[in-house]
């Protein structure tokens, strides 16, 4: 029989516990902020660090590009050194998305995301930012699109290490995401996000072909540069995959094993920030950790203070670790994966669970990546697939209608979800349960940075 690993044994108790944990929690992360920037009054000024980071990050990314096509640097090197500052480009996008730096000049916001939407080659920054606000209303519940899309809630398996490793993996899990999700239209979430995946397609399909056929042609004793406009062509996709696409495989492949392994999905109450994630900060996970910022040790942070920069997060994730852990937090619950993400232990099985856990990690290292062929075969698969239906359904006539009724219903099915309601029912408090009713009601809508704020801090305090 499957117990529960909490500090308290009574539901009530552990409600309670919940709540009060969570309170001291955000006043001790509150507090390690304004120390911080009391001793560093520097730390005040966040639109010119973020000037700072953006401009040094851009350059950072040219610097390494113009040593690699100099010859000064391999290949190997260029992609491991451009993957660190684009990894800084993707939290301060992750920032401006909660509306952290250039609060008063949106032009400003808009221009970084036009060259963070660039050098990353990933989904649009725009698009995201209600993904992302909504994934903090609605996180760990069936209907958070955006962690879901990155592989929470899969099994440790083929799937999820396709949907993890490859930078549009979702494709092949957003069908059964939008049966949940009802604010999520395929069709527009596609068209977003298409201008940079077809270039990110292209160069790496291109690389990796003519790759194929060099190896044919030396077989065969040809020279593959006879096919004529090769020797021109095939260079510039060469530089590009090397410069921006494998770095960005890479950052974006730790940076989703890790937000997909600190996350607990399924059987958590909404709005209760104390069963959201975990602290990963093992020594075991480091090579992803490197890539994207320290993740799985921080991203916890956030979710309680949700208005505090990256680099001040890293800092004060430090300083509250030991009154987490006492307080409860799961720390390095390795045991996550092998669960599907499920809060809940079975104590019989745990440690063998966390072993496979870590031969997860390995495998994603050892595996993951040079497997990358077939993970993109089967994300091309998924995507003519769905190319063909919209054509099916546009040829019928039918689609127009079917996303029509999906907006009459969104609204009931969105805050009648089942599973949503049986995972609240734990949640006793009437103020929580008013708070989730005011949270459903406005995932239906566009949502804003403040608002989450907001909702997050009226959770602690219910």
């Amino acid at each position: 029989m499957e117990k529960q690993e909490m500090p308290v044994t009574n539901m009530n108790d552990r409600n309670a516990h919940a709540i009060s944990a969570s309170r001291s929690i955000c006043r001790a992360i509150k507090q390690s902020d304004a120390s911080l920037r009391q001793k560093y009054s520097f730390l005040y000024h966040q639109d010119l660090i973020c000037a700072i980071i953006f401009i040094g990050s851009l350059l950072l990314i040219s610097l390494f590009s113009y040593l690699y096509l100099s010859n000064y640097i391999s290949a190997i090197s260029a992609i491991l050194l451009t993957a660190l500052p684009l990894s800084l480009l993707h939290e301060l996008e992750h920032d401006i998305i909660h509306n952290l730096y250039f609060k008063q000049y949106r032009w400003i916001q808009n221009m970084m995301f036009v060259f963070i939407w660039l050098v990353k080659l990933h989904g649009s920054p725009w698009y995201r930012r209600q993904l992302h606000l909504k994934h903090h209303l609605l996180s760990g519940q069936t209907n958070d699109a955006e962690e879901r899309l990155i592989g929470l809630g899969l099994a440790p398996d083929y799937k999820r290490m396709a949907v993890s490793l490859h930078p549009f993996g979702g494709l092949l899990v957003s069908d059964d995401i939008s049966k949940d999700a009802k604010y999520i239209d395929l069709v527009t979430m596609k068209l977003k996000n298409a201008p940079t995946a077809l270039i990110f397609f292209f160069i790496t399909r291109t690389f990796i072909t003519y790759n194929i056929l060099f190896f044919i042609y030396y077989w065969l004793n040809y020279d593959i540069h006879t096919i004529y406009g090769i020797h021109t062509f095939y260079p510039i996709i060469h530089n590009l995959a090397i410069c921006l696409c494998f770095p960005n495989l890479l950052r974006q492949g730790c940076l989703v094993v890790m937000s997909n392994s600190t996350h607990y999905y399924g059987d958590i109450p909404l709005n209760t920030v104390y069963y959201q994630n975990q602290i990963l900060d093992s020594w075991f996970v480091f090579p992803f950790q490197l890539f994207c910022f320290n993740f799985g040790a921080t991203h916890i942070v956030h979710h309680y203070v949700v208005s505090q920069p990256f680099y001040i997060r890293h800092f004060t994730a430090r300083s509250v670790k030991d009154m987490m852990v006492k307080s409860g937090i799961r720390s390095n619950d390795f045991g996550i994966l092998w669960r599907s993400n499920r809060y809940t232990i079975d104590l019989k099985e745990d440690e063998k669970q966390k072993l496979y856990g870590k031969c997860w990690f390995g495998a994603c290292l050892l595996l993951g990546f040079p497997l990358y062929i077939i993970w993109d075969i089967m994300v091309m698969h998924k995507s003519n697939k769905n190319i063909l239906r919209v054509i099916s359904k546009r040829l019928s006539k039918g689609n127009s209608n079917t996303i029509k009724q999906l907006d009459n219903d969104i609204g009931n099915e969105l805050t009648t979800n089942k599973k949503t309601d049986e995972n609240n029912d734990t949640v006793t408090n009437g103020c929580v349960n008013r708070l989730n009713t005011l949270v459903n009601n406005i995932t239906l809508f566009d949502v804003s940075a403040d608002q989450v704020e907001q909702v997050s801090d009226a959770a602690v305090e219910a």
